[in-house]
């Protein structure tokens, strides 16, 4: 199957490292170094957007190029589906409401990443054994579908469908709340300015998000601000409840807060065994 992939950095570079051995891949960029390390590696590469064909086309740019590129992509009839990875689907899903009937478009989310980026950080296994989320849109048929499906397994990732609802709000606990919480932790440490080096693996651990991109936090933060705030607002209530009942000294409702957490913590480990 001929694939093109739109932006070579980590995620794009990673679908072109992990695909090349089964399927015809082409990938762009609009940087040309990034083109340069891919070409290097051994993919081959396009100069401009219009020379990107195939079955598939897979748009792994920054959230704000999505829709911008999907635009021009469906009116082409040798594009095939396109395929997004953005993190958050509102904008796309509403684009798709209106595209061009002719089009096919699938929402896409690879759980896997780095805060690495660009090219020189994409492996040819990053999404193996990874879930990879599929959100249908009002663009999306079962033919559609049944292409990404092969496209995510062909990765060794585990595709799961879900809705661009569902996805968002999800989204918004899983990835914005964590991001802010470990931003938030990382600025309250400048009061330990002093000691700071001698932080050990548990605050290095928590704090790892505070290391995303500036222009990919902001992205996520604005992306859908209503489901990030009420996210956020979740954090600050269970600090806010954890704090007053240390105060008052209340030690089985502390000890019913750890609990809790541990059994979301043990159910995210089981879901790693092999």
């Amino acid at each position: 199957m001929k694939i093109g992939i739109v932006g070579l950095g980590l995620i794009g570079g990673s679908f072109a490292l992990a695909l090349r051995a089964r399927h015809d891949v082409v990938g762009f960029d609009r940087s040309a170094a990034a083109r340069g390390a891919a070409a290097n590696a051994g993919v081959n590469v396009v100069a401009r957007l219009e020379e990107i064909s195939g079955a598939m086309t897979i748009v792994a740019t920054p959230m704000s190029e999505i829709v911008p590129i999907a635009e021009r992509l469906a009116s082409r009839t040798d594009v095939g589906v396109v395929l997004d990875t953005g993190s958050l689907k509102r904008h796309l899903a509403a684009y798709a409401a209106r595209a061009p009937e002719r089009s096919r478009l699938v929402g896409g989310h690879p759980m896997a990443g780095g805060t690495a980026s660009g090219f020189a950080a994409a492996t040819a296994d990053l999404f193996r054994d990874r879930p990879f989320l599929l959100v249908p849109t009002a663009r999306s048929d079962a033919d559609a579908m049944a292409v990404a499906g092969e496209i995510v397994r062909d990765c060794g990732a585990l595709a799961t469908v879900c809705s661009a609802e569902v996805h968002d709000r999800a989204m918004a606990r899983l990835i914005t709340a964590p991001l802010a919480t470990a931003t938030a932790l990382a600025v309250g440490a400048a009061e330990a300015a002093p000691l700071l080096d001698a932080a050990g693996p548990g605050f290095r651990d928590s704090t790892r998000l505070a290391e995303t991109s500036t222009d990919l936090a902001l992205e996520l933060l604005f992306g859908d601000v209503h489901a990030a705030s009420a996210a956020i607002g979740s954090v600050v209530d269970g600090l806010e409840q954890l704090r007053e009942r240390l105060e008052q000294g209340d030690r089985e409702y502390v000890r019913s807060f750890l609990l809790a957490a541990q059994s979301v913590r043990a159910e995210l480990d089981a879901d790693q065994l092999p």
